[in-house]
């Protein structure tokens, strides 16, 4: 254990420095930074301020008050930004939240993944949730603008603001919509 104030409280655990780090899962791992805390098995925090790695293989790479909370869940960097179900990531941005079990947000400001398999890439206010059907794979993507939300299981948003998405294999690009579904290419399922 290096640095200041930092403990690693659990077998094989380790911080290298910075200060008042908390390793306490077992193999669990803080490299640097401020105030950082990996609390379960096999769990990491690479350096940042304030962000905390709470499941097991879970990760958190940098930047600030990041949280990785769900099975091998990761957050490389950015502010505010949390992964909470299994294998879910965010890149970075701030306020990202990946929620679903293999979701992924990259960047943007204030992003939601919480289908399974879903994805947003960018944005502001961007939601790809799928229809959450226990056992199905929602794999809704919203590649960016703001304010879209692809509802739809394999459904997509290009880009564009308040557009949705809720057909089943739907997608939708482009400007601003008004009220109500918007479906360009397939069509809504019934």
């Amino acid at each position: 254990t290096g640095g200041q104030l930092n403990v690693a409280r659990s077998g094989h655990a380790s911080v290298s420095g910075g200060s008042g780090n908390v390793a306490s899962g077992g193999s669990s791992s803080v490299s640097g930074g401020l105030n950082n805390t990996a609390s379960n098995d096999y769990s990491s925090v690479s350096g940042g301020h304030n962000n905390t790695a709470s499941s097991p293989a879970a990760s958190v790479s940098g930047g600030y008050s990041n949280t990785a909370s769900g099975n091998s869940a990761s957050v490389s960097g950015g502010d505010g930004n949390t992964a909470n179900s299994s294998a879910s990531s965010v890149s970075g941005g701030i306020t990202n939240t990946a929620s679903g079990d293999s979701a992924s947000v990259s960047g943007g400001y204030g992003n939601t993944a919480s289908g399974i398999d879903s994805a947003v890439s960018g944005g502001y206010g961007n939601t790809a949730s799928g229809r959450n059907t226990p056992g199905v794979a929602d794999a809704s993507s919203v590649s960016g603008g703001a304010s879209n939300t692809a509802s739809g299981n394999d459904s997509s948003i290009s880009g564009g603001q308040n557009r949705n998405q809720g057909a089943t294999s739907g997608w939708t690009a482009g400007s601003e919509a008004s009220v109500g579904f918007d479906t360009i290419g397939n069509f809504r399922s019934p």
